[in-house]
């Protein structure tokens, strides 16, 4: 039996360093170091547009394999945020100021940072245009600007309402913090907490439901279970959309009495009244269900940002039409019209999940890639797709979902049953990957 702090579960020291000797064996395969690729003298101009999870390990990768090369960095950020960690901070294991290192610390030496916001892309003329610093040019341009979240496409909801009403998104750092303090109060007052996703793709698409088990778990272990009526709905027709993983979720949900309500999308909020509206889908003609609750966990719809959705490097050359999502090669990363701009990140519009372990696999085959193109060469590596997603289950354990493209299970962490939750992801989720994105991912070793 776990021991207890609180509410937090602690381990013995016995358990805890068998548990810490496998999540660093782990480690060892799911950050195992990767080579530096080919180098080149090539003295092109290289902007990356974006200074996130993609943006600076690219380049970390691109200032090795391109000593000669003049690269600049464009983002307006004045602080990093390790964002897997969000949910770490909505369920009390991370304080805010665990997952927040200066931007400035972590620009690799010898690139120019343009401390600015990107307003306009001209992939034509191979330029873009920035808040302050006017027009900057390029010969070639990696594309990694992140998303934006679109609170506003809610009717009633806006970014600032965060915590208001207790309305709450752990997508948003002061929201995450916000979150967490919320689940503390439910768990001493009872009540309605339904959790929620959204109809677009997003960045980390398990988030909703980690939280939601977490939440359930912090309130079952703190004995108040039976007060709370915790309720997840989801605007798609399936928990999952792996297969192995989706089963054993399903199971989870099923054995701690969480209803599960499919095809439900949010298009109000009323913060005041506390009331959320529901479009249900699973009829041939939508219609409109209101519920009241006293704690809502809320998703935006996401998507590019606007100053991409706006440009010709938007456009499916497919279609001809804008879309929310940039095109790339799936296995390259290289937009399909414009050569010389390649593609990675939450931007991306590939068929796989949007997370920091999909931009550590994609980061090594764009920086390899993109040398190759410089010069002049075929890009040889190929990006099979693959992502993780720890779903933190309940405090002390992880089911670890890591699979590809082809959506099966692509474990890396030996010795261990994929489909079911264990102390090791825990470990490994709390205690290891944060150090190992700061010290090494962004910095382009692994």
């Amino acid at each position: 039996m776990k021991s207890w702090v609180g509410n937090h579960p602690t381990f013995s020291r016995r358990r805890f360093l068998q548990g810490t000797a496998v999540a660093s064996a782990s480690a060892a395969g799911y950050y195992l170091l990767t080579p530096h690729g080919p180098r080149s003298d090539a003295k092109a101009s290289v902007l990356v547009a974006g200074g996130g999870a993609a943006g600076i390990s690219i380049t970390s990768r691109l200032r090795r394999a391109l000593p000669n090369a003049r690269i600049t960095i464009v983002d307006p950020a004045t602080e990093h945020y390790y964002q897997p960690g969000f949910t770490l901070i909505a369920c009390g294991e991370f304080a805010p100021a665990d997952v927040v290192r200066p931007q400035s610390s972590l620009i690799p030496q010898g690139v120019r940072w343009v401390q600015d916001a990107v307003t306009a892309l001209d992939p034509d003329r191979k330029r873009l245009e920035t808040s302050r610093n006017g027009t900057l040019s390029y010969d070639f341009l990696v594309l990694c600007p992140g998303l934006q979240m679109n609170f506003s496409a809610i009717e009633g909801l806006r970014r600032e309402d965060l915590g208001r009403g207790n309305v709450h998104c752990i997508y948003d750092f002061a929201g995450a913090h916000k979150c967490w303090g919320a689940i503390q109060r439910l768990a001493e007052t009872g009540g309605r907490a339904y959790f929620t996703d959204t109809w677009t793709k997003h960045k980390c698409g398990g988030a909703p439901k980690k939280i939601n088990m977490l939440a359930e778990d912090y309130c079952r272990r703190a004995g108040v279970r039976d007060r709370v009526d915790i309720q997840l709905f989801t605007a798609a027709d399936h928990i999952y959309d792996v297969p192995a993983f989706a089963r054993r979720l399903e199971q989870i949900y099923a054995e701690r009495k969480i209803p599960v309500t499919m095809e439900h999308r949010v298009k109000k909020v009323d913060v005041a009244a506390r009331r959320v509206t529901f479009e249900d889908r699973r009829a041939t003609s939508p219609v409109m269900v209101t519920y009241e609750f006293d704690f809502l966990h809320i998703v935006p719809p996401m998507s590019a940002p606007d100053f991409v959705k706006a440009s010709p490097i938007s456009v499916n050359p497919a279609t001809g039409q804008h879309e929310d999502w940039v095109p790339a090669d799936p296995a390259t990363l290289r937009h399909p019209r414009y050569a010389d701009v390649y593609v990675a990140g939450d931007v991306a519009g590939i068929p796989t999940s949007k997370t920091a372990a999909a931009v550590r696999m994609q980061a090594p085959v764009l920086a390899a890639n993109l040398t190759a193109t410089i010069d002049g060469r075929t890009p040889p590596a190929r990006y099979d797709g693959y992502t993780a997603c720890p779903f933190t289950t309940e405090y002390g354990k992880v089911l670890m979902a890591e699979f590809g493209y082809d959506k099966k299970p692509a474990p890396t962490i030996p010795f261990l049953d994929p489909a079911h939750e264990h102390r090791t992801g825990w470990i490994l989720k709390r205690y290891v990957l944060k150090p190992m994105y700061f010290e090494l991912m962004l910095r382009g070793l692994v």
